[in-house]
């Protein structure tokens, strides 16, 4: 059991945390509702979004549970004793659901689509409703976080009758397996796509290269990315798409192909927010321009 400096230590940490989201949640929100803005501006706009929800948003949201939870359990509240507790962690659930099934992809589409730049009208109906969304999620969210908050403050809910309440040394083992495993799928992840992402794109010799139609294919966690492109007069005159991976991220990462063109390669920028499907593409068409040679 925790002593009383330790309680009070672990509340403040608690309410940094939560303050932290409450924070970024609202900064989203205004940022979300800026208006008259250039290209570059929306892209910095929706940039800032993207980098706020995955830093501030992400490890705050972290934080409040992981502190939720020691309190919980080295405390003589525990885990499922009390109604008022088992309601706050329902809560907590359901804005972690919320956040990363509605609100992640809203802020990677809107960064995606900006990035691309709103090429046509299905884009642009697109990332309206994405803005839309992401401002109905916010509200939402902040809707649950009062209630949890307001769940806190009053206790509305007393000790509820229970034969069993699951020893505080099980409920430490079941959560760290979870924390361990969670953490090393998400390492080992990260590091494979940073491992990809970070690959290097060759620059072959265009006027080294006859003309024609060539083709190119990538393979990456079991997706085949193809495309085939046409050489003329040691030019890229063409890109085309054969099999692509079916999600947006995957779709939004075709702008990448307006870039090759201007470039005249396919070491280009890829599209924030689909990093590791534009890296795909353009590794397909090295792959055909080192066919061509």
């Amino acid at each position: 059991m925790l002593e009383k400096t330790g309680r009070r230590w672990l509340r403040v940490i608690h309410i940094v945390f939560i303050a932290s989201l409450l924070g970024g949640l609202i900064s989203i929100l205004i940022i979300n509702q800026l208006s008259n803005m250039d290209a570059q501006q929306i892209f910095v706009a929706n940039f800032t979004i993207y980098t706020l929800f995955n830093t501030i948003i992400t490890y705050s949201f972290y934080g409040v549970v992981s502190t939720g939870l020691v309190y919980s359990v080295f405390t003589q509240w525990g885990l499922t004793r009390h109604w008022w507790i088992i309601g706050k962690w329902v809560g907590t659930l359901s804005l972690f659901a919320l956040v990363w099934i509605w609100l992640g992809p809203a802020a990677n589409g809107m960064v995606a689509l900006s990035d691309v730049g709103l090429p046509n009208f299905d884009a642009l109906t697109e990332y309206v409703d994405f803005k839309k969304s992401l401002t109905t999620v916010i509200l939402v969210a902040f809707t649950i976080m009062c209630c949890l908050i307001t769940i806190t403050i009053f206790r509305p809910w007393g000790q509820r009758d229970q034969r069993y309440e699951l020893r505080r040394a099980t409920i430490l083992f079941l959560t760290g397996f979870g924390v361990i495993v969670s953490i090393a799928f998400g390492v080992m992840g990260y590091l494979d796509l940073e491992k990809y992402r970070s690959l290097e794109i060759a620059e072959p010799d265009l006027s080294q290269l006859p003309d024609g139609t060539y083709q190119g294919a990538e393979t990456y966690a079991g997706f085949t990315y193809a495309l085939e492109c046409e050489i003329k007069d040691h030019t890229i005159t063409e890109v085309r798409i054969l099999e692509n991976r079916d999600s947006p991220y995957a779709r939004y990462a075709e702008g990448i192909v307006s870039r090759i063109l201007a470039k005249q390669s396919p070491n280009v920028a890829g599209i924030t927010g689909a990093t590791t499907t534009s890296k795909c593409l353009m590794k397909a068409l090295e792959s055909a321009l080192e066919g061509a040679d």
